[in-house]
């Protein structure tokens, strides 16, 4: 799993294009948070990180089939009430995910994951579509795939993913991550060509987006 010639072989062969709109936010992230005390939701930067998600998340079909008419708005006000979990979630990767704290975790679950739900209002259960979690998170924290129905369809049985429904709760969200970190710890030769993937395509000071690349990985095929 996750070996790095396979990496290599299938980033080669993602559609360009499609790595046009991550790039957007990646690149004004790696710009904005290469002053250590700036960072992409602070109070000066937040709308602009808004303004980019509101742009391409519906693109991305995010909250296609969701119950509120508003989602953009509720995301406007889900980026107000995570940003202090996301500064303490900025300064770790896929690498490090054990060990974030699960607070700030929980907190980003539900502010994130009520955007598709009815009047933006949160799920008692904590039962909400991974997707409209994970493809936020992915452009503003670039650790998690992206889990649409490509992503999960090629993931191997192994990671335990939900069989027919793409509504997880926080604790199935948080064992998948972890077997993802896991797998990916456990292969040095494709950490080492992901992070030089990274400074080829966003320099050699900037945060790997490892989520990001192994929603490559699985986008173009399965283990």
């Amino acid at each position: 799993m996750f070996a790095s010639s396979e990496f290599e072989r299938r980033f080669a062969s993602f559609p360009p294009n499609y790595l046009e709109n991550f790039n957007y936010v990646w690149k004004w992230k790696v710009k904005v948070e290469s002053n250590s005390e700036n960072y992409i939701l602070d109070k000066e930067h937040r709308r602009e990180a808004y303004a980019r998600l509101s742009n391409i998340l519906p693109k991305w079909q995010t909250y296609r089939n969701g119950n509120n008419v508003n989602s953009l708005k509720t995301l406007r006000d889900s980026l107000d009430c995570i940003w202090q979990e996301y500064d303490l979630l900025r300064k770790y990767t896929l690498l490090d995910f054990d060990d974030i704290a699960l607070e700030p975790l929980k907190k980003i679950w539900h502010e994130l994951g009520r955007v598709k739900e009815s009047e933006g209002k949160k799920n008692p259960a904590g039962c909400y579509s991974a997707v409209a979690v994970s493809k936020p998170l992915l452009l503003i924290w670039g650790q998690t795939p992206a889990f649409d129905s490509f992503v999960r369809k090629n993931m191997s049985l192994s990671f335990d993913l939900p069989k027919y429904s793409c509504n997880w709760t926080f604790e199935q969200w948080i064992k998948i991550m972890g077997k993802l970190s896991k797998a990916l710890r456990e292969n040095e030769k494709t950490v080492k060509f992901l992070k030089e993937k990274s400074s080829q395509l966003y320099g050699q000071k900037a945060v790997v987006p490892y989520g990001r690349f192994i929603d490559i990985y699985y986008w173009e095929g399965s283990d």
